[in-house]
């Protein structure tokens, strides 16, 4: 396996959201058996072959916007199962939109005309920066004794990569299983206490890829951009929510909003944020960091008067 210098200095972690769609979007080696594994590890579906229906990457359209970098694949049963990494944490607007995507995989199955009968299940494989009681988190429909409702068509796992932190109190490095390795990288972007020496190991499939991933020049690029897009994002968050309202008023008046607004949806705002009220303005802050499109987080502010 080959050495990259400075893995924990770069920009771009193992976490980006455009490495983890080109480690697990390509018709390689690794890529085919990372599918495989983590949909066992995660589901015990033991896929014989995964088709990824959306393996491109479009420069154009991955800067436009946040856009969701999911992996959408179907395996020879026809069951749709869905990767994506969700760094952002857990929110109303995220959990909403798990749901309507799971529902949308459904709807998108069929033409008109055909027949309900023909649906295949939908898994929604969904790593998340976040923490629970335990790593993985699973739904599906029951009733209100637990018993899963007969033919149910999505099931979502969450996997609460943060829970390592719990995990690794109680155990050693060296005692962590697949799913809880590739967590500990994904969080602590370093894999020296992680890898082991065999040819199919989960971890050294993984850099592998990133070595791959990082000699791609036009990928690597856009992935930089993508990194240094999340720190402007979070440092406005730090800088100006934690902040608190009156001083933001005080201090930062409507230019500080427009220059959020400008960095969260990119997005000209000058006109809109020139006619809301005191009241609406001191919505922003709470409002800005729930909402994923400006549209939803302009009505909620527009609807708040």
């Amino acid at each position: 396996m080959s050495e990259v210098i400075g893995y924990q200095n770069d920009l771009v972690k193992f976490n980006n959201d455009l490495f983890f769609k080109y480690l697990l979007s390509r018709d390689t080696a690794e890529s085919k058996l990372l599918r495989k594994y983590i949909v066992k590890l995660v589901t015990n579906i033991d896929c014989k072959k995964m088709i990824v229906k959306n393996p491109e990457i479009n420069q154009n359209t991955v800067l436009a916007k946040n856009i969701i970098l999911d992996i959408c694949a179907v395996d020879e049963t026809g069951r749709v199962i869905d990767i994506e990494m969700q760094m952002a944490g857990s929110s109303n607007s995220e959990s909403a939109r798990f749901q309507f995507y799971g529902a949308r995989l459904l709807v998108e199955q069929l033409d008109a005309g055909e027949k309900y009968n023909m649906l295949r299940p939908v898994y929604q494989i969904i790593f998340i920066n976040d923490d629970d009681d335990c790593l993985i988190r699973d739904y599906a429909y029951r009733d209100s004794n637990g018993r899963m409702e007969n033919g149910n068509l999505n099931y979502r796992y969450f996997i609460k990569m943060k829970h390592i932190e719990k995990i690794l109190k109680e155990k050693e490095v060296k005692e962590l299983n697949d799913l809880e390795r590739l967590c500990y990288l994904f969080i602590k972007n370093e894999y020296t206490d992680i890898i082991k020496e065999k040819e199919e190991d989960i971890i050294g499939m993984v850099i592998k890829m990133y070595d791959k991933f990082r000699n791609n020049e036009p990928m690597w690029s856009i992935a930089n951009q993508l990194a240094l897009a999340r720190i402007r994002t979070e440092s406005f968050k730090d800088e100006y929510h934690n902040k608190g309202l009156e001083e933001g008023i005080e201090i930062g008046k409507k230019e500080m909003f427009i220059e959020m607004i400008k960095e969260r949806y990119h997005q000209e705002c000058n006109r809109w944020i020139e006619g809301l009220s005191e009241k609406q303005l001191k919505l922003i802050n709470k409002y800005i960091f729930e909402e994923d499109e400006f549209e939803a987080f302009k009505e909620r502010i527009d609807n708040s008067n």
